[in-house]
């Protein structure tokens, strides 16, 4: 058995340009991960050159065993993954682990989820779970964050999210003469849309991204009436 800490290499299906910044990977989880991958917002440990660095899955649960990292270039060790992560090859990956996100007593409930910058990855797996248990649970709304509009990634997704009964609300925080929607902080965009008609005092809040941003997110939800254990992060 793979013991916490260790690495065992994890074959690449595929592997694309979601933004010029982000990269995604597709992954076959060996039965070993794919077991102790049982949440969504779970983790790994990724090994690459001559660092490691944690990355959240991207993907939630699969009974396929399939699983997706979002790689930020620019680091040492993403970069040297964005190298590796070729079709066909391997990298090498611990087993998931973490808390991952408690999802089960939002259900009957309306959830609001904000993520900025990469941390777009663990909340997409939360996405996913939700869209297939979307009848568990009341209205939902995404709440996401980059500085400008070339860099939300997932975009070719949204049009199903919303479909499948996720509000998309994406928020631009820097000038950007071409966006044409609401632009702002994740807090002030979803302040302005009244928190996308959800009950704040009864709904439940998905949050990721840098300390600072999460720690705007609770005093932002708190003032409105979301109870502080009643915002959750992953870890």
């Amino acid at each position: 058995m793979l013991g916490p800490g260790e690495h065992e290499p994890v074959p690449v299906l595929d592997a694309w340009d979601e933004t010029a910044a982000f990269r995604g990977v597709r992954l076959a989880l060996p039965p070993a991960l794919a077991r102790a991958h049982e949440r969504p917002g779970q983790v790994v440990k990724a090994r690459a050159g001559a660092g490691e660095a944690f990355f959240a899955l991207a993907s939630a649960p699969d009974p396929g065993a399939t699983a997706e990292l979002l790689v930020k270039r620019g680091g040492k060790v993403s970069d040297a993954l964005v190298r590796a992560a070729v079709p066909g090859r391997t990298i090498e990956l611990t087993r998931p682990f973490g808390a991952g996100f408690d999802v089960q007593d939002a259900e009957g409930r309306d959830v609001l989820l904000f993520a900025a910058g990469s941390a777009i990855a663990p909340i997409r797996s939360l996405v996913q779970h939700v869209m297939t248990h979307r009848n568990r649970f009341g209205g939902v709304t995404l709440f996401y964050g980059q500085r400008h509009g070339a860099e939300f990634a997932y975009r070719a997704e949204h049009v199903d999210w919303e479909r499948r009964g996720i509000r998309v609300v994406l928020c631009p925080s820097g000038a950007d003469d071409a966006w044409p929607g609401v632009r702002g902080r994740v807090t002030d965009v979803a302040r302005s849309l009244g928190f996308g008609g959800a009950k704040p005092a009864e709904a439940i809040a998905f949050v990721c991204g840098m300390t600072a941003m999460v720690e705007d997110v609770r005093r932002t939800l708190a003032a409105a009436g979301v109870p502080p254990e009643r915002v959750r992060a992953n870890f």
